[in-house]
């Protein structure tokens, strides 16, 4: 069995996570766009928003773990 994640590690996780989600969100919008599917592609972009304000609450939260161990940023 796995040791469980100290608070930094997860928070790194979760930034690395998102940032894939948001990468692969914006390889479907780019897709959408290209088989010309304009509302989806829209509704696609929302979506694309909440992942970054969320990836943007993830780094926050790392950035305040590594502060809190001395890391400073």
């Amino acid at each position: 069995m796995n040791p469980p994640e100290d608070a930094l590690a997860l928070a790194d996780r979760h930034v690395r996570e998102g940032e894939e989600r948001v990468t692969r969100q914006l390889a479907i919008i780019d897709e959408m766009d290209r088989d010309n599917h304009p509302e989806a592609a829209a509704i696609a972009r929302v979506v694309l928003a909440t992942l970054q304000t969320t990836l943007d609450l993830m780094r926050e939260h790392l950035r305040m773990e590594c502060k809190a161990r001395g890391g400073g940023n």
